[in-house]
This record gives C-alpha cells, structure tokens and sequence, in this order.
C-alpha cells in the first residue's frame, strides 16, 4: 500500500512540474508494485482528481469552440482502447505501453522547445479519438493530445485547461465502464483515498518547483526516466 502511494505522490509531483504527465508516470510506475488492471483502477481514480484540481487553476482559459473535436474524439475512443484492455492479455499491453512510452519520451527529448509540425485544427477530432483509445487501455492518451494542442496557437492556459478537460472527461467515462465490468475493488479505492492528501500535497510542491528550477532540465529528466521505464516493459515483460 506504501509503495503504491508513493508512486501516486511521485507521478503528482511529476504533473505539478510540466503541467501533464501524471497518468504516463503512474502507469510506468505502478505495474511495479500492482497488477497492470489494478494499476489502470487505481489511475483512473486519481486522474480525475487531479485533472479537477489543475482545471481549477485555469478554468477561465477553457474555450469549447477550439477544443470541441479534440474533446468529443477523445470521449469517442475511450471504450475502444478499454475493451482492449479487458480483451487483450497483459504482457501484450505492457509491451505496447513500453513502445508507447519510448517513442514519445524520444520525440519529447529531441524536440526540445521547438514544434517541428504544426497540426490542422481540423486534426482534433482523430487525434482526440487516438488519445481516447490509449486513454481508454493504459490511462496514458496524453502523447496524441500534448502534441496536438501544444502545436496549435494557443496560450499555455488554454492549452493546460483543455488537457485537462480531455483527461477528466476521459477519467470519467472509463470509471464509469470500471465501475460496469466490476473491476473496481474495495481495497483499490481505499488505498486511493489514503493517496489523496500526499498527491495533492506533491502536486502543489512540484508546481512551486516549478518556479524555482529550469524547466528545460526536469523535462529531460523526467522524459529520460520515462523511456528508461519504457525500455523495461518493450524488452523485459514476460
């Protein structure tokens, strides 16, 4: 229970830092010391509060008409990559994270502050439905979506509140088909409630960090640990 806690607080503290990153470093992390399914329960929970806290911050920046395809396609493929999670055996799916978690931690290594492609807006909706599938069978639909949003002309708020209206709603839905298939079990919400303070609490210190420390080198260090953890699960998973 400790040790899933920590990795909650962890990935919170990951989120307070880059603004993102909290379902791709809990879902590294938590296979650990969880079962995968277990450990997409237990994201899913989370993510909701800490995409609401986050939301809260910026909730004055959210403009519908400029996400509404991105938000609507991600809602679209949540049951698509959740019934592949249910369907698909385990190992496939961890090798799948670890490719997933290779590929973008090396483009995001690479790419630096520079956007080498801008998407058309009118990309949203099959970009959405991409980071809905990934969201909806391993809680990590964030690679799709940062790079759509972060290659429009938005301001950094407008881009922070509408992830996290991507996240939550994709949060939401996916409790809800959980909820439904039985897979959410009394211990997985207890140690979820006993997570909550420490995540609040890392998430808030990582946001003050945040301010404190070049951003440039906690990104490569994040990105560098996260393909780490990719590599593992492509090469190691039996």
């Amino acid at each position: 229970m400790l040790e899933v806690i920590f990795v909650l607080s962890l990935a919170g503290f990951v989120q307070g830092l880059t603004g993102f990153g909290f379902g791709l470093a809990a879902v590294a992390l938590l296979p650990l010391v969880l079962e995968l399914k277990d450990a997409q329960v237990v994201v899913a929970l989370m993510n909701v509060v800490v995409c609401v806290v986050t939301f809260l911050a910026t909730w004055r920046h959210f403009r519908w008409r400029d996400g509404r395809g991105l938000v609507i396609g991600s809602v679209v493929g949540v049951p698509i990559g959740f019934f592949a999670l249910v369907w698909l055996p385990a190992a496939f799916l961890l090798r799948a994270l670890g490719l997933l978690l290779c590929v973008f931690s090396a483009s995001e290594l690479w790419r630096g502050e520079r956007v080498l492609f801008r998407m058309p807006a009118s990309w949203g909706f099959p970009v959405g439905v991409a980071g809905g599938c990934l969201g909806g069978a391993l809680n990590v639909g964030g690679p799709p979506t940062v790079a759509y949003v972060y290659s429009q002309p938005w301001t950094k708020e407008q881009i922070v509140s509408l992830m996290q209206v991507c996240f939550g709603l994709c949060a939401v839905f996916r409790l809800g088909l959980l909820i439904n298939s039985d897979l959410i079990r009394h211990e997985l919400v207890h140690v979820s409630l006993l997570a909550t303070v420490p995540l609040l609490l890392t998430t808030w210190l990582g946001s003050v960090l945040l301010k404190r420390v070049p951003q440039d080198k906690l990104k490569i260090g994040v990105f560098a640990f996260l393909f780490v953890m990719g590599l593992k699960y492509l090469f190691l998973t039996h």
